[in-house]
Order: C-alpha cells, then structure tokens, then sequence
C-alpha cells in the first residue's frame, strides 16, 4: 500500500508540472482565438445589440449544455477522456466560425456555431475543476494555483500581442486572413493542449464521490454554497451589463487600432499576471472572502474609470486605459483566484462536478441576462439622452453596471464577517 501511495505521489507532482505545460498551450489558443472574437464581430460590422447577443447568449447556451457534463461523465468514466473530447470538438469549430461570420455573412448560422463552441469549451470547467480538486492538496492550493496562472498568463499575453500585431498587418489588406492565420494558430495551441492533458495521472477510485441521485443534490447544497452560487451569479450579471461592450467602446469611440487594441489589452495583463503569486500567498494566509470583499469594491466603480478615460487629451487616452485595464487586470485575477479557491472550500472535494456545474449554469444564465439588457439599453438612446447628457450611449449603460455592481456588494459583502 505503501508504495502505491508513493508512486501516486510522484504521479501526482508530475501531473501537476504537466497541467501547468498544458495551460500554457491552452492559453495560446485563448490569446490567439477567444481574446479576439469581440474584434472579428466587431470587424463584420455587428451593431453593439448584436454583438452583446453574440458574446453573452453562447455563455448562457454553454451553461445550459454543461449539465450535461455528470452524464458524459457517466458514460466515459474517464475525466481526462471527456475533457480531450470535448477540447477536440471545440478545434474543429472554430474554421465554421470564420466560415459563418465572413463567408456566409449569416448572423445566426455564426451565432448557432459561437454557442456550440462555448457549449464544449465550457463543459471541460467541470470535470477540470473537479480533477484538479483530487490533485491539489487543500493546504497549497492558494499557491499553486496562483503560480500555474502566472504561468498560462505569460504565454496568454505573448500569443495575444503577436495576433494583434498580425491582425495590424493585415489591416490596410485583408485583415480576415489575419483573423484566418490567428485562428488557425490557435487550433494548433488547442491539440497541443490535448497532448499534455493525455499524460497526465487521473486517480481512478473517486467516480463514488461524483455518484449523485437527482433530489440529493438539492439536499445536499449547503446554505453557505448557496449563497455563495448565488453571490457570484449576480455579480456576473453585474458585471456583463456592460462587460460585453468594451470592444465596442474600445474600437468605436476611444478609438483605437488593432495594435493599440492590442498593447491595451496585454501591457495591462502584466500587472494582473505578476500578482498571481501574491495573490495565492494573500490567500493562504488572509483567507478567500477577504480578498473577494477587498477585489470585488474596486471591481464595482471601475465603469467610472473608463467613462473619465473618454475624456482625457487624446495623447492621454491611451496611457490612461492602459492604467485603468491594469488595475481591473490586478482586481478581476485576485477575486477570479479567491473564487475557485472558496468554491473548494465549500465543496470539500464531494460531488464536484454536480456542484461546478450548477455555478457554471446559473453564471451563464446570469451573464446572458446581464449582457442582453446592456444590448437593449444601446438602442434606447433617446431615453437616456431624456435624463441625462451622454458622449455615447456606453456611458449610460456603464453607469446602470456600476450601480448594480455596489448593489451586489452591499448586499453580500458590506460585513467583514465572511457570508459567502
């Protein structure tokens, strides 16, 4: 038994080295694919209402997909098959989203296959999260986590940068074959994460952990996780009133060109990516819902700083957003991390990916809800403009997030006593 219980332990140190590789690639793919999805909708000529459908809806149909997951799971008995599947099925999507958004010029043959894509991207959070609950050990999550997202995080902002340096060139051309030659990377990255996800070790006595009746899972689910499912939907509801539309106020009314788009978008990743291990150790020692309380307040009044940046001196508005992406970039990477850290905590490494998937459900119903009233308010802009006078109708919806933002807040978060 002994050395059984060795040779898992070196199985494990292993897999956890390799896990960093494979999210190393896997960030490729993210930097290169998912980072510009907003700018090739914004690059056919989407209205903003349409492009908040097409960044929100497919999250909300990707949740719903999700539950799904336990029953795949079922069947396969293998979370490392089912994740390579699915990883496998995403690659192959993403050629038809470029056919569909540019060739075929048909709004919901693109929306149809955006929402397959997210539907498998978001079914592998489940049965990773879960199997990775099994690898860590409770005691040195906070750092290792924090580590393995330094990590992801470097490669995330080089692939990023180098596909908005290419779409750039590509700009007084064609700049679909940007879009064509980003993607295409991005596939590669995609089954080179599936080479490192085969090597590594899958415990193969914890399916009875996942063995859930239908009723029991309601039984089940603590108040406290309750709580906690329902905090962290809300304040992405919050949060994708507005989130959605960045691009759009990026590109449109600050804007910016694919190589600013793209500075702005990673030199501001660098604050956020050097944090992550002060973030894990703050973890460790302060505990998850302090940081949530202390990264969630700044989160909330963020909209503000962006609404200030409009009005900067046109050689200042570029430095400005890069300041304030940085400070969202270091608040968003230290509460992302206090999340996951606090939903283990609840967890208690039992029925696992029944659990993600409901928090990966209702967050999808939430950011779809919350993306598609800030689609709506963009085409009341004579109401706005009625109560208030705006530069663009972004300002408006900016405010409307900011004040559902502290809302959440206060509500969940005002006492120091941890509630969620």
């Amino acid at each position: 038994m002994s050395k059984r219980r060795r040779r898992e332990s070196r199985q494990i140190r292993s897999s956890l080295k390799t896990s960093t590789v494979e999210g190393s690639w896997w960030a490729i793919m993210y930097g290169m694919v998912e980072t510009y999805f907003g700018a090739f909708f914004e690059f056919l000529k989407y209205s903003s209402y349409e492009i908040s459908i097409l960044s929100t809806f497919p999250i909300f149909f990707g949740a719903l997909f999700q539950n799904l997951t336990g029953w795949f799971y079922n069947i396969l008995r293998s979370r490392k098959t089912l994740i390579i599947l699915l990883k496998f099925i995403q690659t192959i999507i993403i050629p038809l989203i470029l056919y569909a958004g540019y060739s075929s010029g048909n709004f919901f043959l693109l929306l149809g296959f955006i929402s397959i894509y997210y539907a498998v991207a978001m079914s592998q959070m489940s049965p990773w999260t879960s199997w990775m609950g099994y690898l860590v050990p409770g005691r040195l999550r906070g750092r290792y986590f924090g580590n393995r997202s330094q990590v992801v995080r470097i490669f995330m902002l080089i692939s990023s940068l180098i596909a908005g340096t290419v779409l750039n060139s590509f700009e007084n051309t064609n700049t679909f074959n940007g879009f064509i030659f980003i993607f295409s990377i991005g596939m590669i990255a995609n089954f080179g994460c599936m080479y490192y996800l085969k090597r590594q070790y899958e415990p193969d006595d914890t399916s009875k952990d996942e063995k859930v009746e239908i009723d029991e899972s309601s039984v089940t689910m603590t108040i406290e996780l309750k709580r906690f499912i329902t905090y962290d939907s809300l304040s992405e509801f919050s949060f994708h009133v507005s989130g959605p539309l960045m691009m759009v106020y990026w590109l449109r009314d600050l804007n910016f060109d694919y190589i600013e788009l793209a500075i702005l978008i990673n030199v501001s990743q660098i604050l956020g990516l050097f944090s992550m291990r002060y973030w894990g150790k703050r973890i460790d020692n302060n505990g998850t819902y302090t940081t949530i309380r202390f990264t969630s307040l700044w989160i909330a009044v963020l909209p503000l700083f962006w609404i200030f940046s409009y009005y900067l001196p046109k050689e200042l508005i570029l430095p400005g957003s890069i300041i304030i992406a940085s400070l969202a970039s270091l608040m968003f990477s230290g509460r992302a991390l206090a999340l996951d850290n606090r939903l283990y905590e609840h967890m208690k490494n039992k029925k696992m990916i029944k659990i993600t998937s409901k928090r990966v459900f209702f967050r999808g119903l939430s950011i779809f809800i919350g993306g598609l009233i800030g689609g709506i308010l963009t085409k009341y802009e004579s109401s706005f403009y009625s109560l208030i006078e705006l530069d663009t109708i972004i300002h408006g919806v900016m405010i409307f997030s900011t004040m559902m933002r502290l809302a959440v807040w206060l509500y969940f978060l005002r006492s120091a006593k941890s509630v969620v």
